[in-house]
């Protein structure tokens, strides 16, 4: 019986040397630290509402959810502000937008349209609730998922 010795070797060795993100993000030899360029792409993200103190308040136009602290964008990529907090109903939720050096929240008209980098949305059923997956025999996977992940205030 050969095929038995071979079976334990290299089970569910293999996968974490893969997935360890060694180096992510430091741009390393390729390119100089440089602050971030424009995005590949982006999408609109939302309008425009009315300033609130010093941020700016925008309804959201996409059924996809930003990230915290993603940059926010005019139509020709010019990066105006990071986005800060999102709030309201899951339906039709809005965020703020913490503008950049410079920026003026209230130099924006209402319905001026935002954009985002597209690598900077998630899907909306990230924050739905799901139907719980049963990993294991117990069926208790679904809890504590999601938390953590705020901005830590």
């Amino acid at each position: 019986g050969k095929s038995k010795d071979m079976e334990p070797k290299g089970k569910g060795k293999g996968k974490s040397k893969d997935m360890a993100p060694k180096g992510k993000g430091k741009g390393k030899g390729k390119r100089p630290a440089e602050p971030e360029g424009p995005p590949d792409e982006i999408e609109e993200i939302g309008e425009a509402v009315h300033p609130c103190e010093d941020d700016l308040i925008c309804k959201c136009t996409n059924a996809r959810v930003p990230h915290f602290n993603a940059r926010i964008f005019l139509e020709n990529k010019e990066e105006i502000g990071r986005l800060d907090e999102i709030f309201g109903p899951i339906n039709s939720f809005y965020f703020s937008v913490k503008p950049a050096e410079g920026i003026k929240a209230d130099s924006f008209k209402k319905g001026k349209k935002f954009y985002v980098d597209t690598m900077k949305l998630l899907p909306m059923s990230r924050f739905l609730p799901q139907p719980p997956i049963a990993k294991t025999g117990k069926g208790g996977g679904g809890k504590g998922k999601g938390k953590g992940k705020g901005k830590g205030k």
